[in-house]
């Protein structure tokens, strides 16, 4: 029997004992270990899956086929990443998924009432239940504008490294900039970009750790969700935008008790990215992608303050319920998520990853010499 919990009037769980106290920081450090699991099979899994790849290319005879005969090199060589992309994620978001649900529910879900109220008379519960909340459609532009202010952040901050330090971004390689030329290659880049990263990281993220999460308190979920959704990307770049979109949508998640907006929100940024990278394929069109691209910043710009002020006149009612099974903890021991061994280890592992992006001008101008 797990009664070491009692509520107050304010309907939320206070620690009796030393026993929860342990166990939230057990539930912190699995997920700040979930982040290292999650990391570590993006890395590994793609070589294992490119050993079983060329087994296959060897023993099946797979580019003898008409169809890899009448493609380029570059073309085979992107539709094999794409397949290895789609099956690293799968497979890397549902190891994590698995993980997270054993360990956490173990320590965090299983001695209280699984995100019900105390009242049983709703489920705080984040579902696949289709709904999304009123004015979508001007909040998946507020999405859209939340990313290209991140990417404002990311030119400063790359600014700033190249004004104090000589530092400045790898420019990509060819294998980077190349888009698929053949229907299948195209459709199949869709689907790694737009398709399944939304409803893999998304189901990892805002359904799995998000409901986990709730009892310490939204902001608490909200912000952590965000850093891990950040942190599976790896990247600085990537870093400061999916960890403010990562914010946005974690807080639509719990408002609305659904996934969705999460998902097509996802799906809408990826679209977006893969319609531009598309346009940029055609050669002479860059000038006006760039024009297009500038057009459409500033209208989805003009429409999001709009709505913002619309909101403000309204006085929305914009603050979250607390869950049901609200346990409260103290800001002392949330810090334990941002200074856990696990955690530290892993920005160590994002910082030295983000190194290989960035190099010393004077590298730059050695090679173009």
């Amino acid at each position: 029997m797990y009664n070491t919990y009692e509520t107050n009037k304010n309907n939320r769980w206070v620690y009796e004992s030393k026993s929860d106290k342990r166990r939230f920081i057990s539930a912190i450090h699995i997920i700040s270990l979930s982040v290292i699991l999650q990391y570590f099979l993006f890395q590994e899994l793609p070589k294992f899956i490119y050993k079983i790849f060329a087994v296959l290319v060897y023993w099946g005879n797979i580019l003898e086929n008409d169809f890899f005969y009448s493609i380029s090199y570059d073309e085979t060589d992107y539709i094999f990443y794409n397949i290895m992309s789609i099956i690293t994620t799968l497979i890397a978001c549902s190891v994590t998924s698995v993980f997270i649900i054993i360990c956490v529910r173990k320590f965090v879900i299983k001695p209280d009432i699984y995100n019900i109220n105390i009242n049983k008379k709703k489920s705080d519960k984040i579902t696949f239940k289709f709904k999304l909340p009123k004015n979508a459609f001007f909040l998946f532009i507020a999405g859209v504008c939340i990313i290209e202010f991140s990417s404002i952040l990311y030119l400063v901050f790359n600014v700033f490294l190249e004004k104090c330090f000589g530092i400045v971004p790898i420019p990509q390689s060819e294998f980077q900039q190349y888009f698929p030329q053949t229907s299948f290659g195209i459709i199949l880049y869709f689907i790694s970009l737009v398709i399944i990263p939304p409803f893999a990281e998304e189901f990892v993220c805002r359904y799995v750790m998000l409901n986990s999460l709730k009892k310490y308190g939204n902001t608490f979920a909200i912000i952590v969700t965000a850093l891990f959704f950040g942190f599976m990307h790896a990247r600085v770049s990537a870093f400061i935008y999916a960890t403010l979109i990562g914010i946005f949508i974690a807080y639509i998640a719990i408002k609305t008790k659904s996934i969705w907006f999460p998902i097509i929100m996802h799906i809408v940024v990826n679209g977006i990215s893969f319609t531009f990278q598309y346009m940029y394929s055609f050669p002479g069109f860059e000038v006006s992608v760039d024009m297009i691209y500038l057009i459409f910043l500033t209208v989805i710009s003009l429409i999001c303050s709009i709505y913002l002020i619309v909101l403000i006149a309204k006085r929305k009612n914009l603050r979250l319920k607390l869950p049901g099974n609200y346990a409260h903890i103290t800001n002392k021991q949330k810090l334990l998520f941002f200074f856990n061994v696990a955690t530290i280890i892993f920005l160590i592992f994002v910082i030295y990853r983000s190194t290989e992006d960035y190099t010393f001008i004077s590298n730059i101008e050695n090679i173009n010499m």
